[in-house]
């Protein structure tokens, strides 16, 4: 969860800054009663949600005398909670939430890389400041990490910070750096909704909303993306994971296998009529040598008896059957020999394609469907062991930590469109006021930047007549 993500905010020689956690909404509660230093019985307005060694704050985050201490006994639904001694008095209405670490350890790198790294102290979060202060005395680094930890309960998180170099801190193009710029500029601070979590929301939105507004930004163009090899008997792969639009062609420049001519994209429609009649299931349990039977998945089309091929490793092999165990899910090609021609005389793992009438050569064709390319016909013995290339336009990459980094060309458009945000947190009506100065230097930018964008690649126009595209 995002706020078990630790961000140190800037390193001024020895002296480390770390923000605080973002707050978990629930569970919370307040006093029902005063409290006295010294406490351990808690009154309070509803204690659901709360369990026996939970970590608790009590008081409002980076305020004086604000304190961490854990739930010290077992829960009964109802108005009171007994706590570890309370260090300070709080007065009848305090806040007191659930939080998940009270700790944070400091480490050290020569690399920016939290793999390795040295554990150089584990300290307390100072929720009574703005920010948790460490000055290390011991071994300087080139750069330093944070791990949260809860030391009630012994249990570390996974999620380390950015790596934050002892010289310079967050670099401007960071994502730490825009937050800071953006609260400077607003006069604001980090607290009630805005958080570590309400900053990347917002960030996330605004690199969205700027992707959105152009088809073609030559920035987030990638080339010589290797989907993988051809092998004979494969046919698809899938699509990478920061591809802007995984289920259709339009965010495709150009699939080529090998040195080849880029491949002509097809719509299912058109592959399935180049398939006609093409059966193809898949295996589903594993066959060795000599076995008869073969237990495939959807064997309703298949002849009462005849042959499949197999493509195991590479190799094509054709098995011959003399019946079929009819089923959508279950089927089964019986009668197979046990030895000879037709015969099963490899290992065929479960998921392996059988075929019938399969088409093969060099690819022409290309689809896109449910996340996946598939190649038409698919590659035989002559074109095996080439690269399948793609160009594509990927999506905007989006950001989850303080060292993230934002493009030059999108700094102050992000930075501006915070600033709006930020703004429009004072409107209690919660209309977006799009007079504001920040809203308008935010559009004026991305005017610019969609007037001056420029892409090496030329994209083919499909003539219109009477609203028909050809």
């Amino acid at each position: 969860m995002s706020y078990e993500i630790p961000r140190i905010v800037s390193i001024s020689g020895r002296t480390i800054q770390i923000a605080h956690l973002d707050l978990p909404s629930q569970p919370l509660t307040y006093l029902l009663t005063a409290s006295s230093a010294g406490d351990t019985a808690l009154t309070v307005i509803d204690n659901v949600g709360f369990a026996d060694t939970n970590l608790i704050l009590i008081g409002e985050l980076g305020r004086e005398q604000t304190e961490i201490r854990s739930v010290n006994g077992a829960i009964t639904s109802g108005s009171s909670m007994t706590s570890t001694t309370t260090v300070f008095a709080h007065p009848a209405g305090s806040p007191i939430r659930k939080l998940v670490f009270n700790q944070l350890k400091v480490y050290g790198n020569s690399t920016n890389t939290s793999s390795g790294a040295t554990l150089i102290a584990t300290i307390d979060i100072q929720v009574n400041a703005p920010h948790t202060t460490y000055v290390n005395a011991g071994t300087e680094y080139n750069y330093y990490f944070v791990l949260p930890y809860d030391s009630i309960n012994a249990v570390t998180s996974d999620s380390y910070s950015d790596g934050v170099a002892k010289t310079t801190g967050y670099n401007p193009s960071n994502v730490g750096s825009l937050i800071k710029s953006a609260l400077d500029s607003t006069k604001k601070e980090k607290g009630g909704v805005i958080t570590d979590e309400w900053f990347m929301s917002e960030i996330n939105n605004c690199l969205r909303f700027v992707a959105g507004k152009l088809k073609h930004w030559s920035t987030l163009e990638s080339f010589d993306y290797v989907l993988g090899q051809t092998v004979r008997g494969t046919f698809s792969y899938t699509m990478p994971t920061d591809i802007d639009d995984p289920n259709s062609n339009k965010s495709i420049l150009g699939v080529r296998v090998g040195s080849g001519e880029d491949l002509t994209y097809i719509d299912k429609r058109e592959l399935e009529t180049k398939q006609e009649g093409v059966i193809k299931t898949q295996v589903t349990t594993q066959a060795i040598a000599t076995d008869t039977t073969l237990a495939i998945d959807n064997s309703y089309d298949f002849a009462d008896s005849g042959s499949v091929d197999v493509f195991v490793s590479g190799t094509k092999y054709t098995l011959t059957y003399t019946g079929v165990t009819r089923s959508a899910t279950a089927g089964v090609l019986t009668g197979i020999p046990a030895t000879g021609t037709g015969s099963i005389t490899v290992t065929i793992p479960v998921d392996t394609y059988v075929w019938y009438g399969e088409n093969e050569g060099l690819p022409l064709y290309y689809t896109i469907f449910d996340g996946v390319l598939q190649l038409e016909p698919m590659p035989d013995a002559t074109y095996d062991k080439l690269n399948v290339y793609l160009d594509y336009f990927t999506s905007r990459t989006l950001v989850n930590s303080a060292g993230d980094t934002v493009e030059t060309a999108r700094y102050d458009m992000v930075k501006h469109w915070l600033c709006f945000k930020l703004h429009s947190l004072d409107n209690a009506s919660g209309k977006l006021d799009l007079q504001d100065g920040d809203w308008v230097m935010f559009n004026s930018i991305l005017t610019d930047n969609i007037r001056k964008e420029t892409t090496s690649q030329k994209f083919k126009m499909k003539f219109r007549h009477n609203g028909i595209t050809y």
